[in-house]
């Protein structure tokens, strides 16, 4: 499994769809021979490059672009999907709140990718995919801008107070952030989702026979535990805004842009199932840093970005080593199969051009 972030898949599509390539008379040939190549394996059915929530929502900022982009992740993502990424915090709580409460220690490893993915890993794809856009509801784009800012507003206030704090020791701050959720669940602004996590723990605390009246009071237990807070998509969360901290003290005065916090979710919540990511380079850069570098060692993830592009080409040439293999693909697909389909958003702005008011797509 290669997580591509949607950096990766804007590179691709302003090469390859003729109107966004005309729109900024660049060109970038890296950007072509990654999809070859990527591409090339994913019709080999040796990797998948699952697309997710997060990409969704990045995507639908830009209308003029967004069906390319959508076109494009769809084609490589081969019918496979992340959950949302408070779906794979919920299930790591699960696991977490079952050793808590029998008193052993959470196995992170019972939390496979299947649990945390739409679709089949061990399934050749088939050769048709039909795809549905349902289209959005009036104002939604509107209001993911609008969240968006939101969001990104909190962050600003962050960074300064962190910058105001100046240098304060990375563990005290990787703790504190840490148990963040726990201060945004039991605080006096809980947000929707804080209270949906503590009605489902209370719930489950029902199942295992814990009396009404001392609920509420074990689930706040539970969320200050140390199973829970080691929670992988906490942990990893805790250790990116610790190390954001550290720049922040430190003296950087540009405040992360607008697609931080996403990458925050995607990074806290996939890494530990993937074989491989492609992500910006300031992600890349804080993932290398210590202590996060040691944290990160821990799981078998590959970490790729721009800076590292040859390394990333060369590892996708690891991956193609059986020759038996491409001969079975070929007789299952037939010998056009592996072609590049470098016109593919060519085609896509065919389509559209040809049946406007279609919402399906057939690959």
């Amino acid at each position: 499994m290669i997580y591509l972030d949607q950096m990766v898949l804007s590179g691709i599509a302003k090469e390859l769809d003729p109107v966004w390539k005309e729109s900024t008379r660049r060109g970038d040939g890296f950007w072509v021979e990654a999809f070859d190549r990527i591409e090339r394996l994913v019709k080999l059915q040796l990797i998948v490059c699952p697309n997710s929530p997060i990409h969704k929502v990045e995507s639908s900022y830009d209308e003029r672009y967004e069906p390319m982009l959508r076109r494009l992740r769809e084609h490589l993502a081969s019918g496979v999907s992340f959950r949302f990424h408070h779906e794979v915090y919920m299930e790591q709580l699960w696991e977490a709140f079952d050793a808590w409460f029998t008193g052993r220690d959470p196995d992170w490893d019972r939390i496979t990718r299947v649990k945390v993915i739409r679709g089949n890993l061990d399934r050749w794809s088939d050769r048709l995919h039909i795809l549905v856009d349902m289209g959005r509801s009036p104002g939604e784009i509107d209001n993911r801008r609008k969240s968006r800012d939101r969001a990104h507003e909190g962050l600003r206030r962050l960074w300064e107070h962190w910058a105001s704090q100046g240098p304060v020791p990375f563990d005290e701050r990787f703790q504190e952030e840490r148990r963040g959720v726990v201060t945004a669940a039991l605080g006096p602004d809980r947000k929707p989702w804080h209270i949906r996590l503590m009605r489902w723990l209370e719930g489950c605390l029902k199942e295992r026979g814990v009396p009404e009246e001392t609920r509420r009071q074990e689930a706040e237990r539970f969320l200050q535990s140390e199973a829970a807070l080691s929670a992988p998509e906490n942990h990893l969360g805790a250790l990116l805004f610790a190390a954001l901290g550290r720049r922040a003290a430190s003296g950087q005065k540009r405040v992360p842009d607008r697609g931080t916090l996403n990458d925050i979710k995607f990074i806290s919540a996939y890494l530990p199932y993937c074989d491989a990511m492609f992500i910006d380079n300031e992600f890349a850069q804080l993932l290398s840093e210590q202590p996060v570098a040691s944290e990160v060692e821990s799981y078998p993830t590959r970490i790729f970005s721009t800076r590292s592009r040859d390394d990333f080409l060369a590892y996708l040439g690891t991956l193609e080593d059986d020759p038996t293999h491409v001969e079975r693909v070929v007789r299952t697909y037939g010998e056009t199969w592996t072609r590049p389909y470098r016109a593919i958003l060519e085609d896509e702005r065919s389509r559209r051009t040809a049946s406007p008011g279609s919402r399906e797509l057939a690959e």
